[in-house]
């Protein structure tokens, strides 16, 4: 075995993340060091209430109530947070940051309400934020776009974020039940996960596309600025249209570079069955992302799980571990939004489009809602368009498909279809994909 070096380090939070990586840890470390000759040293465990009752194989030893026990060991160099949260969180990762303490943050919350400022005392600092076990899962996008791609341009990148959300999609899916019913089934339940945290209006989706387009494209994006519609409103029939049509729903982040500006968003979306995304299926993430160089590059893992998480910590510790041996100062800068280009609004975006009008069922309809489409400029000349009538007596389904139009033009012809009072309930829209 090579000659032990240590990697002293600190745990900030011992909460259901905070103890899943304390086990890990503990069942991993000795390996670790046989494989690598790195010895991962815990030497602290910041917690909020020190009395608080705790499981016996936890060190009691390492547990503080104070920073100050942190900040003042010259000894440890690197901090995880799996505290969770913004305050009194961010005040404390400002002291840990100005205490030139290296950071790897499970902390999804914190870096996409504050980035920029994290960034720019990281900077100021000079130390390393890792960022990518905020995302959840294990798969290690970020550091393959600023590593393995590094030669490359990225041009986009399409990913299923949400392992959770992509468990219940591919349950109503293959079982053509409600969302409800896909949250009461046992294999959604044994994920362990609180319901709270399923992507019902894609806020959490939000967040992880957020960090994402700051740390693998430079964006300086707060998460309350991105596009985001969660699962909540996706039924059984949208499923079973889905399907007719040769789709699966999937709940994608799109980042695209259009050279003059970004385009960042997140909503579920139809995607061809054949293509990679649609056969990522049950609790598992995978991004597919165009280059130059490569064409297209797809890295695929799971996408839940407080082992998934903690692995991606774990190789933090050992990457800023051989950082730190070899190159204890951090000479390059984190820029946002270095090339200040803006990100474009979700009605000006182009995309392919599904719509569904519940109309009335008399003739002309059909003929009605493409003279509308074709006067707002929407090109379906390859369109699909046929009535259902299995549904509801007296009401058809118009479905039409878009190969390519602006979200605005779109948006407008729904509006001046349902001025004709031909539609009876709500009109559906969904994105496809097609850029790919």
């Amino acid at each position: 075995m090579a000659r032990k070096k240590d990697i002293n380090f600190a745990l900030l939070g011992l909460g259901k993340l905070g103890l899943g990586f304390y086990k890990l840890w503990a069942a991993k470390k000795d390996e670790i060091l046989k494989k690598t000759g790195f010895n991962l040293n815990l030497k602290k465990i910041l917690v909020k209430h020190i009395n608080f009752e705790r499981p016996d194989f936890v060190d009691q030893s390492l547990i503080t109530d104070d920073l100050k026990e942190i900040v003042n060991d010259p000894e440890i160099k690197i901090a995880i947070d799996a505290i969770g949260g913004i305050e009194p969180t961010f005040k404390i990762i400002k002291e840990i940051i100005s205490s030139k303490i290296h950071l790897i943050s499970a902390n999804r919350m914190l870096l996409a309400a504050r980035m920029h400022e994290i960034a720019d005392l990281a900077n100021k600092n000079h130390i390393y934020i890792q960022p990518e076990p905020s995302l959840g899962g294990g798969v290690p996008i970020i550091s393959a776009i600023q590593r393995d791609l590094l030669a490359n341009n990225v041009k986009a990148l399409y990913g299923i974020l949400s392992g959770t959300s992509n468990l219940i999609l591919t349950k109503m899916t293959d079982e053509r039940i409600s969302l409800q019913e896909a949250l009461k089934s046992r294999e959604i339940l044994q994920q362990g996960e609180s319901l709270s945290i399923v992507d019902y209006e894609g806020s959490d989706a939000a967040q992880k596309v957020s960090i994402l387009a700051a740390a693998a494209f430079g964006i300086d994006l707060n998460y309350l600025q991105v596009y985001a519609e969660g699962i909540a409103e996706i039924t059984e029939f949208d499923i079973k249209c889905a399907d007719d049509f040769g789709y699966v729903f999937k709940f994608l982040a799109i980042i695209r570079d259009h050279g003059d500006r970004f385009e960042v968003r997140v909503h579920p979306t139809l995607v061809p069955k054949n293509h990679p995304l649609a056969l990522v299926r049950g609790e598992y993430n995978a991004y597919l992302i165009e280059t130059d160089l490569l064409d297209d590059f797809m890295v695929y893992g799971k996408g839940v799980g407080l082992d998934a998480t903690s692995s991606l910590i774990l190789r933090d510790l050992l990457f800023l571990g051989n950082i730190i041996r070899y190159s204890p100062r951090r000479l390059d800068m984190y820029y946002l939004n270095w090339n200040d280009k803006p990100v474009a609004k979700i009605e000006d975006v182009e995309s392919a489009y599904y719509i569904r009008f519940p109309c009335q069922d008399k003739p002309g309809v059909i003929g009605l809602i493409a003279t509308i489409l074709g006067k707002n400029k929407i090109n379906i000349a390859s369109a699909h368009a046929e009535v259902e009538k299995t549904y509801a007596n007296s009401i058809g389904f118009v479905h039409i498909l878009i190969d390519r139009a602006k979200e605005k033009q779109v948006l407008k012809s729904i509006r001046d279809v349902e001025a004709l009072n031909i539609t009876k309930g709500k009109v559906k829209l969904f994105r496809i994909l097609k850029e790919v």
